[in-house]
């Protein structure tokens, strides 16, 4: 047993924080993180700002067991797809600081396209609250950005295809099916027409399949292809504002240490919820000559109800959806703006907790993000259903947080998606599948093992099983999984501050650097994932 301290501002606490546990525990109680996650709620603090901080600090102590599992199995750093797992002692490394966190919650509302939002399955189950928090959205009148030829890229563009939102408009979408028998995880390179893709050419519309299907059943339909986009900025403050269907909506992001209109700066767009980061990769991104945009999701859509994304549309859209649309949209304007200094060909997403899933599903929905870096998403985001309703099953209780659970929280998915709860077989796709629509572009999945809540086996499982969509694909270097316990939820350990630079240097920034691997050697379960088990497909090798 290892304990650790952790600072929380007790302003934070008193005016901030939602909590789920027993309301009556004092916090000298709380003897595990779980504990001051139902206690306090997701937190996230910024922890290059906690030393300027006025305001008092309780210290809290706590104790966690760390697992003996020593594992790591790096993939061929060339883009081989046959190299099998070796296995290696690795050190744990951990850290003190409370870095950034964030939270996780449901409104609906939308639009409607070529597939309808209609669903079948029945009857949802108990819940299992999480935390809750709101805060106000702020617009702006905004006047047309000028629009302007951007210059010629420098560093080597990151792979993926054309640099388009994505290929919807070119595919067709057959029949979505609402319900399957299948315990096993559905096949990624299965088309709807009972056809396996053989080629990168057919990925193409096998993504924009897959993501059709999440559209429907998971999280409602992405508005496309508004009337107008316009962009303005005024200090740090950068103003997106939309017009579609004869109505007119803004919202607000925060944009530091942009470049220039002749020289831009690639940039992470870190999900925010009111605290003032840039997502929650905390300082592992010092030193990394990039622009920080700060998006705050409430100024798009509370997960309270109501929002500029919904004074738009309103076809049930669950709030993860919305969120995507609304940096989908940020995307749009700054393309069409090089006086604001970002380099749209290299964007980053970040977020964790409620916002790495949604960090998971913009990566997924928009093709123009080169990096893609969900943090301890959680069910729904980068973890089983499948695999989350065994081990609840095994251990007699919700030990990992439930489809209905997280399908009524944060309005986070449309509200019919619980009905699939007890019924994840149904399900004719599981979470690989999300995953797999950022493939063959850059994904880095950080998780945090010792959580129970968010499921470090459903979510390891998932690691394992999204990197057969990059072999098929022939990159595996484009694809890291990283799994490591010992710390505060949204708080990224020093172990994994390397995972994180080596992405940004390769990919926004074009330096030489070392990725792609599936490392749980800090895990605290122990990991024993059986392929066959859960896969009765073969991976392909597409050409």
């Amino acid at each position: 047993m290892k304990k650790y301290k952790y600072l929380l501002p007790v302003a934070i606490i008193a005016t901030g924080f939602w909590a789920c546990g027993d309301e009556n525990t004092t916090a000298t109680e709380c003897t595990t993180e779980q504990c001051l996650i139902d206690k306090y709620g997701e937190f996230n603090i910024d922890s290059a700002n906690l030393a300027n901080q006025q305001t008092p600090v309780e210290t809290i102590d706590f104790e966690i067991n760390e697992g003996p599992n020593v594992i790591d199995v790096p993939s061929d750093s060339s883009g081989a797809t046959t190299q099998e797992p070796v296995v290696t002692p690795q050190d744990s490394s951990q850290t003190d600081s409370l870095a950034n966190a964030q939270n996780d919650s449901i409104p609906n509302n939308s639009y409607t396209s070529s597939s309808s939002l209609t669903s079948e399955p029945v009857v949802g189950s108990s819940s299992s609250g999480h935390h809750h928090h709101t805060s106000s959205s702020s617009a702006g009148d905004v006047k047309p950005a000028e629009s302007s030829s951007s210059e010629e890229e420098v560093i080597p563009p990151t792979p993926g295809n054309d640099f388009v939102e994505d290929h919807r408009s070119e595919c067709q979408i057959g029949n979505i099916p609402t319900s399957v028998n299948n315990a096993k995880l559905p096949d990624p390179f299965m088309g709807l027409d009972g056809k396996r893709i053989s080629s990168k050419a057919d990925w193409k519309c096998r993504r924009e399949e897959i993501g059709a299907m999440y559209e429907k059943l998971m999280f409602g339909e992405k508005p496309r292809n508004p009337e107008k986009v316009e962009g303005k900025k005024s200090g740090n403050k950068y103003t997106v504002t939309v017009t579609d269907k004869g109505k007119s909506a803004s919202f607000d992001v925060t944009i530091n240490s942009a470049g220039t209109k002749d020289k831009p700066k690639p940039a992470l767009i870190g999900l925010d919820q009111g605290f003032g980061s840039c997502g929650s990769l905390g300082s592992s991104t010092n030193g990394l000559d990039i622009a920080m945009i700060t998006f705050n999701t409430n100024n798009v859509a509370p997960e309270n109800g109501g929002g500029k994304f919904f004074q738009l549309y309103n076809g049930g859209q669950g709030t993860i959806i919305a969120w995507a649309w609304g940096v989908s949209r940020l995307i749009d304007a700054l393309e069409k703006d090089p006086d604001a200094g970002i380099d749209v060909k290299h964007l980053a997403v970040s977020g964790c907790s409620r916002l790495g899933k949604a960090a998971l599903a913009i990566g997924a929905f928009d093709e123009r993000i080169a990096l893609t870096i969900p943090q301890e998403s959680g069910s729904g985001g980068a973890s089983l259903w499948r695999v989350g309703a065994q081990v609840n099953k095994q251990k007699g209780k919700q030990f990992v947080q439930g489809l209905n659970s997280a399908g009524s929280e944060g309005n986070w998915m449309i509200k019919s998606f619980k009905n699939y709860d007890g019924k994840e077989n149904t399900l004719p796709f599981d979470q690989h599948m999300l995953v797999s629509m950022v493939a063959p572009r850059p994904l880095l999945i950080i998780d945090n093992a010792g959580q129970e809540w968010l499921g470090e086996v459903p979510s390891n499982y998932c690691g394992q099983a999204s990197l057969e969509t990059y072999k098929a694909l022939g990159v595996t270097e484009n694809y890291t999984y990283s799994q490591e316990g010992g710390h505060a939820h949204c708080s990224l350990p020093n172990g994994q501050f390397d995972e994180v630079k080596d992405f940004m240097n390769k990919f926004l920034l074009g330096k030489d650097a070392k990725t792609g691997k599936i490392d749980y050697s800090k895990n605290t379960q122990t990991i024993n994932f059986n392929k066959s088990e859960w896969i009765d497909w073969e991976t392909p090798t597409l050409n």
